[in-house]
């Protein structure tokens, strides 16, 4: 895997959004990679007659410019290089989607509200299409994560989930990466179904080790339990983790407006950001 030169941040100005920003801030600093700040403006009006709106919408697309360029500013304050884009009109994840492909090696830092019942159904998540979809790492920001004020390195306690699947074991080379980091912590969970399965016997992480080329400062830790989501979500409260890194499975733009899958759910209730890599 290649070391991540670019770090697109989509952002609709959320809280969760922000919060996104920071992160992305994080990210560029240990990768020395460039920031651009993306926003997908939706107030294009499209009438069948004409409706002298152009005055409105041009006042909300001057309040989402001087927004962004503000996020930059912040950005250039803590010493990261940062560009902004402004894309009219489209999908959100879809114009995301395809944005992101000019790049060669880019990481996408998105927040998300991750809403849910029939508004989730009927609009879908942005958020969960993009991280099924995108060929590159998709770091999200859910409603839970704390304001990330405090000074210092943000990813210091790292917390990667596996179900050893192939489809898990593919977010192995970029926790590698951010393991090289001084002072970084790794701990990673398998969540098992089987409650007669010993809880002291590890060897099934060997396939994790491999590939992470481990040097036995790793802890390795497994629960039982049938609602891995939850596991992973307590787990990384007790940590406290700064960072949950998943291998998730590609699908379809459908899945986004079905049931939440397990790593959706994660960062649904994760209190930092989760990391995810698509197979």
């Amino acid at each position: 895997m290649k070391i991540p030169s670019q770090i697109v941040v989509p952002t609709d100005f959320s809280p969760s959004s922000t919060a996104a920003v920071r992160v992305a801030g994080e990210l560029a600093t240990i990768f020395h990679a460039k920031v651009t700040l993306l926003h997908v403006f939706q107030y294009v009006p499209k009438h069948r007659y004409k409706v002298p709106v152009e005055w409105m919408v041009e006042i909300i697309r001057a309040d989402v410019r001087n927004k962004l360029v503000e996020a930059k500013r912040a950005l250039h304050e803590a010493g990261v290089e940062a560009e902004v884009m402004m894309l009219e009109d489209g999908i959100p994840a879809q114009q995301i989607l395809t944005f992101v492909q000019s790049f060669g090696a880019p990481v996408l830092v998105i927040g998300t509200h991750a809403v849910g019942g029939m508004e989730r159904f009927v609009l879908g998540s942005t958020a969960e299409e993009v991280l099924r979809q995108a060929n590159c790492p998709v770091v999200t920001v859910g409603p839970h994560v704390v304001a990330l004020t405090r000074n210092g390195p943000l990813f210091q306690k790292i917390l990667y989930a596996t179900d050893l699947s192939d489809a898990s074991l593919v977010a192995v080379p970029v926790l590698a990466m951010l393991q090289k980091q001084p002072g970084t912590q790794l701990r990673i969970l398998h969540v098992s179904p089987d409650p007669d399965s010993d809880s002291k016997k590890t060897q099934n992480f060997d396939p994790v080790r491999r590939l992470l080329d481990a040097h036995g400062h790793e802890e390795y830790v497994i629960l039982h339990g049938t609602n891995a989501a939850q596991a992973v979500v307590n787990e990384a409260e007790r940590y406290p983790a700064d960072l949950v890194v998943l291998g998730v499975k590609r699908t379809s733009a459908f899945v986004a407006h079905v049931a939440p899958k397990t790593a959706f759910q994660i960062i649904a209730a994760a209190p930092c950001a989760v990391l995810t890599l698509s197979s």
